[in-house]
């Protein structure tokens, strides 16, 4: 019969995927077929009376909220009906161009973010991973399915999925009409003379289609899973015989007597230090500091990032701070302890609770430069490197030790060093101070110290610095880079302790500046 094919994807297939069409338009190009699909919410006491009719419930634009008028009595309702619109048509009279909106409420109740370029709906997981909730076009309104029940749930509402479909033929047959009344679908299918040129009779299908909520519950009407999956990780052994377990904190032995025999939370974990990358490569997403790193607006860990050569966290600290894809990151880089120990740094903070200073140098220049610029402009009432602006904050956050040998990596962290010191020099007041008009500002800078009586020899290593810069991160290397590297004694294999050396003196620099400058 006509519309067999429809009818059995109607009822085999429709609304059954992850994405669930609110509206559609089915209309054809060459008019052998028109029609759509809509839908709405319907209470769970009007769920049975529904079923028993064919037609739509409600229309497509129908549902507002509106003023009821009965009698000599005038009232408001959000909800006038017991069917609640997840799209409504908005119709302006023809004065306007119509449009179709989606409930605030469902947005609301999702906190969606509304990506009109994209046209779609969004919403971020627990690791920042953006996810499409709805996608709509001027024909189509789909929802992931998991985020539509998970409202149906919260409001315990039933959800109807209406269709109409009208299709168009040159010959004159038709069949005796039909109506189907079912606890999950009911349509009715008839015929009838064509109201399009060229096509004689219509075979139309209308109907509806059921699908019910689930009972309330927290996690019903959460569309996140509920259950966590837990990595394991290396905890004893070495490279070749090791022992893994679970970072689950719930299953792991505690000071206050829970699970015992299992491993303790405050097991120590080690990494490579290339696990650091990712976050340091979006500091727009990630921060990363003294002890922790951040991504930001989502979740927070401990780690020990005071140690040269490794990454030390704790096994409790993996299953309870940060989401599963990210242990999955995690787990790529685990080492085994073999000996390994935490660093004094983060022994003496997180086991005895004690204050301690950072170990490695990046964290300590990052940590002693904001400090350093602070007193210099509380003396003196300018700065003598000068802030960074907005497009190259990312210099300073990004700013770290080598996590790895690479050429590559060395070169970004020198191009970072020299934008956050020597081409921040404030040129133009010690220019003024001095009575100058210096533009190279190393040599500016020089003879502007020397006025304190520091030596210049304290700033040579930042001319080798810029010359790193010029010579060979900015540029194509040649003699001159390989010349200026013999000088900083910087060997290609040696790169790590190289860019930590380099750290080193510039903390250095920076020290003499504040006891001879600023306290002197």
């Amino acid at each position: 019969m006509d519309l067999d094919d429809f009818l059995e994807n109607v009822t085999n297939s429709l609304g059954e995927s992850n994405w669930i069409p609110l509206y559609q338009n089915l209309n054809k190009e060459d008019k052998s077929e028109d029609g759509s699909l809509f839908s709405c919410l319907i209470e769970q006491d009007e769920t049975n009376n529904a079923m028993t009719t064919c037609g739509w419930d409600l229309m497509i634009g129908s549902g507002g909220p509106s003023l009821i008028l009965s009698g000599n009595k005038v009232w408001y309702e959000s909800q006038p009906s017991p069917y609640f619109p997840i799209v409504i048509k908005r119709e302006f009279h023809g004065v306007r161009k119509s449009y179709k909106e989606i409930s605030q409420e469902l947005v609301l109740f999702h906190n969606l973010y509304h990506d009109k370029k994209s046209q779609q709906y969004v919403v971020d997981d627990d690791n920042g991973l953006e996810i499409s909730v709805i996608k709509y076009n001027d024909d189509e309104i789909l929802i992931r399915r998991s985020f539509l029940y998970s409202f149906m749930a919260a409001k315990q509402m039933n959800f109807l999925l209406f269709f109409e479909l009208t299709r168009h033929k040159s010959s004159h047959e038709q069949c005796p009409d039909e109506r189907v009344l079912g606890n999950e679908v009911s349509y009715t299918r008839y015929w009838g003379p064509s109201y399009v040129k060229g096509f004689n009779v219509f075979t139309r299908l209308l109907g509806k289609k059921l699908f019910y909520c689930s009972q309330l519950t927290e996690e019903s009407a959460d569309p996140f899973p509920k259950e966590k999956e837990y990595q394991k990780f290396i905890i004893s052994g070495d490279e070749h015989d090791f022992e893994m377990f679970s970072c689950e904190h719930e299953q792991l032995a505690n000071y206050f007597g829970g699970n015992v025999g299992n491993p303790h939370y405050l097991t120590p974990v080690f990494f490579k230090r290339e696990v650091l990358q990712k976050y340091y490569n979006t500091p727009s997403e990630y921060a990363v500091s003294d002890s922790s790193i951040r991504k930001k607006g989502f979740w927070s860990i401990r780690i020990d990032n005071n140690h040269p050569n490794y990454v030390c966290v704790f096994l409790g600290d993996l299953g309870r701070d940060i989401p599963s894809s990210e242990q999955i990151h995690w787990k790529s880089y685990n080492i085994a302890p073999d000996g390994k120990n935490m660093s004094k740094t983060y022994f003496e903070r997180s086991m005895l609770g004690q204050p301690s200073e950072p170990l490695s140098p990046d964290l300590r220049f990052k940590h002693y430069f904001p400090r350093f610029l602070e007193q210099w402009n509380e003396k003196f009432g300018w700065d003598i490197f000068l802030p960074l602006g907005e497009s190259d904050l990312h210099c300073f956050e990004s700013l770290h030790s080598l996590t790895s040998n690479e050429q590559g990596e060395f070169d970004s962290q020198i191009l970072y060093l020299v934008k956050i010191t020597i081409d921040s020099l404030n040129v133009k007041e010690m220019n003024r101070i001095m009575g100058t008009k210096e533009s190279a500002s190393i040599k500016l800078f020089t003879s502007f110290i020397g006025t304190y009586s520091v030596d210049g020899d304290e700033t040579r290593f930042l001319s080798g610095l810029q010359g790193i810069r010029s010579s060979g991160v900015a540029h194509r290397r040649g003699s001159r880079y390989e010349d200026t590297i013999k000088r900083l004694d910087i060997k290609d294999e040696n790169l790590i302790e190289a860019f930590d050396s380099i750290l080193e003196r510039m903390i250095n620099l920076l020290s003499i500046l504040e006891k001879k400058i600023i306290n002197g």
